[in-house]
């Protein structure tokens, strides 16, 4: 790998390119160097967000590094990329940057000393801020897309199915769970599933005999368990609580992991949402999906004619 990696480099000073590379060079994208230093400021990036320092075991770390040094060589190609279409930045749109951070910092002298501490001189900021700008021009030229009232409507028709919400029902439940641990489990849940039955049966408030009776967290609600759709319930005691009618009590229920009691105290039928509820959110949804698609197509076509040595 270091020989095909220093012929590599022959060859891009051999064309005449402008590579400098730097003491700790962790990748070249076509003659572009990526510095250890590049990779630890990407990494420094993402670390706040992903871990807390305590957790971060050298595994994460290498695979922090690894997703950080892929965003750095995708940036490259696009960066390479919009310098081949003319897109560039000048010193003046630059200054600009430069004077909105330090009016978001405080000051320049502010803005200057938090990015010094993050190893940065004033010369490679502006270089940073520089290539940020120009992908920024990039993405509104190639990437970012605008979604028309119409094409929305007509997404929306097309899949209609997709807003509906489905059939709720509000439940409380006695779960009586099956301590498979305990030879006699069974038999001891049975017992008292039994007596919250009774304790039904003989006129005392389902919410009260579930506080009392219940081993699931909803106990501390009177088993309350809210609105629930399909695929929320253990699977025999859904079939039987939405064939139910509301305001009913269901007979006790035997399942492998114990047993249940169930009382429907509502209904909601399905409902579609309209156009106008959602189309916000859908066209923040669609615009999210159509730009990262349009970014992986052109970065795929990137990758096939890039030359990268790591």
């Amino acid at each position: 790998m270091k020989v095909v990696f220093y012929i590599m480099v022959l060859q891009y000073f051999l064309m005449g390119q402008a590579t400098v590379l730097p003491e700790s060079t962790v990748a070249i994208v076509n003659g572009m160097a990526i510095s250890d230093d590049e990779l630890n400021k990407e990494v420094g990036k993402a670390l706040p967000q992903t871990y807390y320092h305590a957790t971060l075991n050298d595994e994460k770390l290498a695979k922090l590094k690894e997703k950080a040094l892929q965003s750095l060589i995708e940036k490259t190609l696009l960066y390479q990329y919009a310098r081949s279409q003319k897109i560039n930045v000048s010193e003046n749109e630059i200054d600009d940057v430069m004077k909105t951070l330090a009016k978001a910092y405080g000051s320049k002298k502010v803005l200057e000393k938090a990015f010094r501490q993050l190893g940065f001189t004033s010369k490679t900021f502006r270089k940073a801020i520089e290539r940020d700008e120009v992908l920024k021009k990039l993405y509104k030229k190639e990437v970012e897309v605008n979604i028309s009232d119409d094409e929305l409507k007509a997404y929306y028709d097309k899949n209609r199915y997709k807003f509906k919400e489905p059939e709720k029902i509000r439940v409380r439940l006695i779960h009586v769970r099956n301590d498979p641990t305990d030879p006699k489990g069974k038999q001891k849940a049975k017992a008292m599933i039994d007596e919250a039955y009774k304790k039904l049966k003989e006129g005392m408030d389902f919410a009260d005999v579930a506080a009392q009776y219940s081993t699931a967290m909803s106990r501390i609600k009177g088993g309350d368990m809210g609105y629930l759709h399909r695929g929320r319930l253990d699977a025999a005691v859904e079939d039987k609580a939405f064939a139910m009618d509301v305001n009913s009590t269901s007979d006790i229920i035997e399942d492998t992991i114990g047993y249940f009691i169930v009382k429907v105290e509502d209904k909601l039928k399905p409902k579609q949402f309209s156009f106008d509820s959602i189309k916000k959110g859908l066209r923040s949804d669609l615009k999210k999906r159509y730009e990262q698609e349009r970014k992986e197509a052109l970065l795929k076509k990137l990758f096939s004619t890039a030359v990268i040595v790591k």
